[in-house]
């Protein structure tokens, strides 16, 4: 197992950390630590008067994440109003591994935006998605919600986007150790759908769906691009079957799981926010022929 301690860029950004704190007598040493092409552009004394003057917005330092190389090393840290800057710190590769380049930047670029609105009603769409529809099917793990959802996009040709796919393709880049999952999934889904109605074309989002912001969210992004927005909730009546289907499923999403958690889910069941009246109930105990004929109508209608 690598030891963070012996990286010579966590030594390096330990150092810039102490800075960003406002440890007094700090920066002393700051030509020794700064490389030659590094201070050729930024002298040593003002290197160390910028970073003690950005103390004020730090310290104390609080770091909330990390990501450490040989020659690369960044921190994640909390401004006082409660923001988050990314500090990195890139080194020499020779010894004694001095530091070549630095920067500090927010977690989402100031020039950029952050993210979509929560509510859409006054969102600059480039064009209207006249006589589209959004999608949702709704319900919790093992409902039979992605098997009716993924059945209904075959038949009427409208493309599914699911949040498992979705949250098992971040696997590999640390996905089931983020934060906030299903945020993340809540958000490439907004996306997603956006996409879809700017070009006028119809999307099912296959997505529990238990946050009421997050369906006041999507009712009023269907709304402000012209689409319809239908809503299909899927429940099953049996226990014993939901709980079969939730621990026997085997679905092959590269990076998920395929068995459910049947406590978690009972636990959800007894919280599940009720739909409004734009929502059609399906309870998946019975035929799916006649469960797809009614969504279909639903969809279409």
């Amino acid at each position: 197992m690598q030891r963070f301690a012996a990286s010579p860029a966590l030594a390096r950004l330990e150092w810039i950390l102490d800075g960003l704190d406002g440890k007094p007598g700090w920066g002393a040493d700051a030509s020794d630590v700064l490389a030659a092409a590094f201070t050729a552009v930024v002298t040593p004394e003002r290197y160390v008067e910028v970073t003690r003057g950005r103390a004020a917005h730090y310290a104390p330092v609080v770091a909330v994440g990390l990501d450490v190389g040989e020659t690369t090393a960044r921190a994640r840290i909390l401004r006082h109003d409660g923001t988050v800057d990314v500090v990195s710190c890139v080194v020499e590769a020779a010894r004694p591994h001095r530091i070549a380049s630095t920067w500090v930047t927010g977690l989402v670029p100031a020039d950029l935006t952050s993210r979509l609105p929560a509510d859409f009603t006054d969102y600059d769409l480039s064009s209207a998605a006249t006589g589209a529809r959004l999608v949702v099917f709704s319900g919790l793990p093992g409902s039979g919600k992605s098997t009716l959802a993924d059945a209904a996009g075959a038949e009427l040709g409208i493309p599914v986007f699911a949040t498992d796919w979705l949250l098992g393709a971040l696997t590999p880049f640390g996905g089931r150790h983020f934060e906030a999952p299903l945020e993340m999934a809540e958000e490439l889904l907004t996306t997603l759908a956006l996409r879809q109605l700017v070009a006028g074309q119809y999307v099912i989002l296959d997505h529990p769906t238990e946050s009421v912001a997050t369906r006041d969210r999507w009712r009023s992004l269907a709304h402000r691009a012209g689409a319809q927005f239908r809503v299909v909730v899927c429940h099953c009546s049996d226990p014993q079957i939901h709980r079969a289907r939730l621990e026997g499923r085997s679905r092959g999403i590269p990076g998920w799981h395929n068995a459910g958690d049947w406590q978690n889910v009972q636990q959800r069941l007894a919280n599940f926010p009720s739909w409004q009246e734009e929502a059609l109930p399906v309870d998946t105990v019975q035929p799916r022929t006649r469960s797809l004929a009614a969504v279909k109508r639903h969809i279409i209608g």
